[in-house]
């Protein structure tokens, strides 16, 4: 491409260029205006793969040729413009995308060689790359992990797959077995520029043995255990996690809590491991997190029995949560250890609060009696937990249930699986019903609820993940009135046992999915 020597800063430049005029003696009595027709809005492309093709139609009120000229260009994430491309000269527009995964803005100057006037319109223009829309399902083999890759490349509904695509692009799988899939668009990296470190999008993958953040765009490792961290390789053991906050990216692992202020510049590294009280006292957080872009965590203390978060995403030493004059249980030292826990709403108050209501619900077990187990509705306003304790009944589907999870936003229901059966249970008043069982020989390794809201592939799914042999099957469920209809919108399958789901687009930002089980 040639490089012109303009910026498009809100299209400045080209305002200046519609007002020039040559110094002809032309008769203006009447204003110039050229309509140009035939450019819709929006487009959106695969890099590598497709042509952008756009046949537009110009008429000026004036005599004479007119000339066409077009310009591609980013803007960074303060929102301005990035130095324009010329890539065509012709009236119709034929340019094969090799740009990376972003929104982009095509330009179309339409020039009258005679009058010397101007005219542009523009259109966003959402580059893809295979790696950046699809269903990534992380799967293990018992030893190995590895991604499955199914393309949406019409609606949510797959049309192709990629199997096994991050060893594919990486030459070897991840160690362990999987564990947690996560997505930040705020993570720092160089792999754009080596001398700095800008925002990458980016998946943390996370398995028993392992932790990796890896390129969206490419399926490319940026980093994992050995450089990760600023105090050099760690060992990673059992459950591990890495999830947002509102204003940092956080890990878990082996209990213990990391963090990158994602409000400043970094090296894309967590510092050490953050203290949970000004004694340096000993800690073990559940692998259950409670957190989203938009609000800080709640985390759980199992040692301790605390309710904990990190506030703003800065600083070495964690918050005890305080508590609502009206809790049923103590957000410190109360004997407890948690089970599951999951967010179920977050929404902001205006004026005069300022700040995000998250709800959410934990499942306890007593430490000294374990056959005593509550299921308790968390409300986070700051630092401040209210917690509603109901006790749980041996007698209930849920008191031996295994894997868990909330409708975000959606009716008043938790899932649950007990006996390789998935349950709902109304919340309000303790209703269980039968949603699914797993077919004869297979076994449920997972379950969440997802929900995606994009223009042509938006989704609002119950998904369950199964076993059966070397094999996985994942249905992915519409539900009314919270009932789960008989048969599956799709089914996913493929080798190894899947261990979590996420969908990718290019509009999947810190803030489109809660991080929680």
């Amino acid at each position: 491409m040639k490089k012109i020597n303009i910026y498009i800063l809100i299209l400045g430049c080209l305002a200046i260029l519609s007002c020039s005029k040559d110094k002809s003696n032309y008769d203006y009595s009447e204003t110039e205006h050229i309509d140009i027709e035939g450019i819709e809005s929006k487009y959106a492309v695969i890099s590598l793969k497709d042509t952008l093709k756009i046949s537009p139609t110009a008429k000026s009120n004036k005599d004479g040729e007119l000339e066409y000229k077009w310009g591609f260009y980013e803007t960074n994430v303060q929102g301005r413009a990035e130095p324009m491309d010329t890539i065509a000269r012709s009236q119709n527009l034929r340019y094969f995308i090799t740009e990376d995964a972003k929104d982009w803005v095509a330009v179309c100057i339409v020039k009258n060689k005679k009058t010397g006037y101007s005219q542009y319109k523009t259109a966003t223009v959402t580059v893809s790359t295979q790696f950046t829309r699809g269903w990534y399902i992380l799967k293990d083999d018992g030893t190995n992990s590895d991604l499955d890759l199914y393309l949406t490349p019409q609606n949510n509904l797959v049309n192709g797959k990629i199997e096994n695509v991050y060893s594919t692009a990486n030459n070897q799988k991840i160690e362990g077995k999987g564990n947690f899939i996560s997505f930040s668009s705020s993570y720092k990296s160089n792999i754009l520029n080596p001398s700095s470190y800008s925002n990458t999008r980016a998946l943390f993958l996370t398995t028993e043995k392992d932790i990796q953040t890896v390129n969206v765009n490419n399926l490319k490792k940026i980093r994992d255990k050995q450089n990760l961290f600023l105090g050099g390789g760690q060992q990673i053991t059992g459950n591990t996690g890495a999830f947002l906050g509102s204003t940092a990216n956080y890990v878990l692992n082996n209990g213990q809590l990391y963090n990158i202020y994602a409000m400043s510049s970094n090296t894309g590294q967590f510092g050490n491991k953050a203290m949970i009280d000004g004694n340096n006292s000993n800690y073990e957080l559940s692998k259950y997190m409670i957190s989203s872009g938009s609000n800080d965590p709640i985390l759980f203390d199992n040692l301790g029995g605390n309710f904990t978060t990190l506030g703003n995403g800065y600083g070495s030493t964690m918050t005890i949560f305080s508590n609502d004059a009206a809790n049923d249980f103590n957000t410190a030292n109360n004997n407890q250890k948690a089970l599951f826990l999951g967010m179920k709403s977050n929404v902001y108050l205006a004026a005069p609060d300022y700040y995000y209501k998250t709800v959410g619900y934990a499942i306890l077990q007593d430490k000294t009696d374990p056959t005593q187990k509550s299921l308790c509705a968390l409300e986070k306003k700051q630092y401040v937990l209210s917690i509603k304790k109901e006790v749980i009944d041996p007698s209930s589907k849920l008191y031996n249930a295994s894997l868990y999870t909330l409708l975000l936003d959606d009716e008043n229901l938790m899932y649950f699986v007990n006996n390789n059966q998935l349950y709902s249970r109304n919340l309000s008043n303790g209703f269980e019903q039968l949603q699914f069982s797993a077919p004869g020989g297979e076994q449920v390794t997972f379950i969440k609820h997802l929900k995606y809201s994009e223009s042509g592939y938006a989704f609002n799914f119950v998904v369950v993940g199964t076993k059966v042999g070397s094999n996985y099957k994942i249905r992915m469920f519409t539900k009314n009135s919270g009932n789960l209809d008989s048969n599956p919108v799709q089914t996913l399958e493929g080798a190894g046992t899947a261990r979590a789901i996420i969908y990718i687009a290019p509009a999947v930002s810190d803030y489109t999915y809660p991080s929680t089980y």
